[in-house]
């Protein structure tokens, strides 16, 4: 199992199938090809099939959600007097509730009735919550709510959102019109509001530099970018770019 969530890091967020190998472990053998996003990101059964069968091997939402830290994201968004988010292409990530929890007016979007169905039915525990915010961080006021919809289609959440976020979402349309995707969620924005785009970039190796497959998109459309670093937020609407590896 462990062979196949290391392999899963590697390529299964990119939309990219592995290498065929030939290894001494007997499930390396077994088709994996559940574990690729689908080669068509609109098609809303598949990503069905992509989570029900994530699911069914035993792969939630630890894994998916191993790489989010909001902590910073909160402590800007308070001090900002920042108060609703969407969450894009959420999938089954325990990230919007954590939000919610954290006082936030919440819209958690994705293509996949199963996955909504699945995530909305699930109890986010303390040490879930800690693991995305500080403890002392927990607001009364928040609110949620989960949206069965498509990102490219502006009358679903509309908006605007203070925070928008994207994980590892965008990425899975770089065989298509990425540009588009991140257009669309662009016009949600408030003019002041946070774009937190992260991409995962599983084949990075050292000393090869990180990629972040959003970045371009951003700079040729002369947004601000900043790193969420400490010092108060740019003026006017920023991206705030995340990349993660492994």
């Amino acid at each position: 199992m462990l062979s196949k969530l290391k392999r899963f890091l590697t390529f299964g967020s990119l939309g990219r199938k592995p290498e065929p190998t030939k290894t001494d472990d007997p499930e390396d053998d077994l088709d994996l090809d559940w574990l690729d996003p689908p080669a068509d990101p609109l098609d809303s059964s598949a990503w069905d099939f992509y989570w029900t069968e994530h699911l069914r091997h035993g792969i939630g939402p630890p894994l998916f959600d191993m790489f989010c830290d909001d902590r910073r994201l909160v402590e800007v968004m308070n001090s900002e007097g920042m108060k609703t988010v969407l969450c894009a292409g959420s999938g089954i990530s325990q990230e919007p509730s954590a939000l919610a929890e954290a006082g936030f007016e919440v819209m958690a979007l994705d293509l996949s009735p199963q996955a909504i169905a699945f995530i909305r039915d699930r109890t986010l525990s303390a040490e879930g919550f800690d693991h995305f915010c500080a403890p002392d961080t927990r607001r009364p006021g928040g609110r949620l709510d989960f949206i069965t919809g498509n990102i490219l289609d502006p009358t679903v959440c509309p908006g605007p959102f203070d925070v928008i976020i994207e994980r590892l979402t965008a990425q899975n349309y770089l065989n298509g019109d990425i540009g588009a995707v991140l257009a669309g969620l662009a016009k949600r924005l408030s003019p002041g509001g946070i774009f937190l785009s992260h991409c995962h970039d599983g084949s990075w190796r050292p000393p090869a530099e990180r990629r972040h497959f959003t970045k371009a998109w951003f700079q040729e459309n002369q947004w601000t970018i900043w790193d969420g670093s400490s010092g108060p937020k740019p003026h006017g609407q920023v991206a705030w770019l995340v990349t993660s590896t492994g």
